[in-house]
């Protein structure tokens, strides 16, 4: 079996605090967990985690609910909206069943209670609760893909787009945004059929895919409408951007028509 890295950002302000829960998963008593190393990396205030969380990557989060800048489920709906990807356990003193339901509808996957848990718990929390958020994620990119095109659907691209939005506004970051639809769509349809169509919609989504970078937000929008939205993007990527479409275009059509 090879050796597991878990990298934890621990989200605690007491230093106590923080040492049991190193102590907890420095031990590993649990022999199933004997090939894991735990990196953990301490933030003390929500500001601290937020520019964390900015520039770097965690397996899981352990949150205290109660911070010197932050308190309650506002902590965690601001962690949450942070980096949703994460899998987040709470970990706090409030033995709290109805606040225990509050958090994991508001995107924790699990809530411990300090004094009340033991290395073993703690282990097996963090690991089912990465391999739950796992599935989660799945299922929920499964309801965000149109499954013709493989580009986000609908759905997706507005799930995503408030994200990048905000993510750009923080950062001071330009963006770009698409709105395209394809001419005469609803005749190619009539005339030669939908399996034609559908071929037009996949062409147009393979066109966007290569002119448009991995980390751009491209979406079939609905029917023949396609959407982009790009971040951090200079005045000069913008013209490179529309003449490189124009040409993949010209390319594309051009293919077609021999």
């Amino acid at each position: 079996m090879e050796l597991r890295i878990i990298k934890v950002l621990l989200i605690e302000d007491s230093n106590f605090d923080v040492a049991i829960i190193k102590d907890m998963l420095t031990k590993k008593i649990d022999s199933n967990f004997k090939k894991t190393t735990f990196e953990i990396i301490r933030a003390n205030s929500f500001k601290d985690a937020k520019g964390k969380l900015d520039n770097d990557f965690f397996n899981i989060v352990l949150l205290d609910l109660t911070l010197p800048d932050s308190i309650g489920l506002d902590t965690l709906k601001k962690i949450y909206n942070e980096t949703p990807e994460t899998p987040i356990i709470v970990l706090t003193s409030l033995n709290d069943q109805l606040l225990a339901i509050s958090a994991v509808k508001e995107g924790a996957q699990d809530y411990l209670v300090k004094g009340q848990f033991d290395a073993n718990l703690l282990l097996r929390s963090i690991h089912y609760s990465i391999e739950r958020h796992k599935m989660l994620v799945a299922l929920r990119s499964m309801a965000l893909i149109d499954q013709l095109t493989s580009l986000y659907n609908r759905r997706g691209f507005l799930n995503l787009a408030n994200h990048n939005i905000e993510l750009a506004k923080r950062k001071k970051r330009d963006i770009i945004f698409l709105f395209c639809d394809l001419d005469n769509f609803k005749y190619i349809n009539d005339n030669y059929g939908h399996l034609e169509g559908d071929l037009v919609l996949k062409g147009t989504s393979s066109i966007l895919k290569e002119t448009f970078r991995e980390s751009d937000l491209i979406a079939r929008f609905g029917g023949d409408e396609f959407v982009v939205l790009a971040i951090d993007v200079s005045p000069e990527d913008k013209d490179v951007m529309v003449n490189r479409l124009n040409k993949n275009i010209e390319s594309y059509n051009n293919e077609k028509n021999t």
